[in-house]
């Protein structure tokens, strides 16, 4: 069967047997992904023209999606401590815990521009006395006693 597309020309309308013909020729990255969802339509519109049609709490289908995930019990968060963690300033000034002054600061225009970061794959000062104590975002790193952060926070302050 053929229909006139908007530009006036003839096209072909897609046919089971041809998604079947398009899925034996699959060869390239994800084609046996392809396969299986072409697979499964086929079959779907099968159950579906001889009636056999369930519906989709019934189906198996759901019983192998639920055994995709955990469940996990929620009802142990703090919902008040939780948002008092998530309102309070992640990016707040200088922080001194045990005697060591802790900042966040971004990697790309400190750790990863200076000599005493390690070579990948560790995430280190070698420094002594300064560490890199966490990575708090993708491109923020928490750390202790960094000369170079302090000097030009100070550098910063003086202005």
């Amino acid at each position: 069967m053929t229909d006139r597309g908007e530009s006036g020309e003839h096209t072909a309308d897609i046919t089971e047997t041809d998604v079947e013909s398009d899925a034996l020729e699959r060869t390239g990255p994800l084609s046996d992904l392809a396969t299986a969802a072409d697979e499964r339509r086929s079959t779907a519109r099968s159950r579906e023209r001889d009636g056999d049609v369930e519906s989709p709490s019934t189906s198996d289908s759901d019983s192998d999606f639920d055994d995709l995930f955990d469940r996990e019990d929620v009802t142990g968060i703090d919902a008040d401590r939780l948002w008092t963690e998530l309102e309070s300033d992640p990016d707040g000034p200088t922080t001194c815990s045990d005697d060591r002054e802790i900042r966040d600061l971004d990697s790309g225009s400190y750790c990863h521009q200076c000599e005493h970061f390690s070579a990948p794959p560790a995430v280190a000062c070698t420094r002594e006395g300064t560490d890199i104590l966490e990575m708090t975002a993708f491109e923020t790193f928490r750390i202790a006693d960094c000369p170079v952060a302090l000097e030009d926070e100070r550098l910063e302050r003086g202005y």
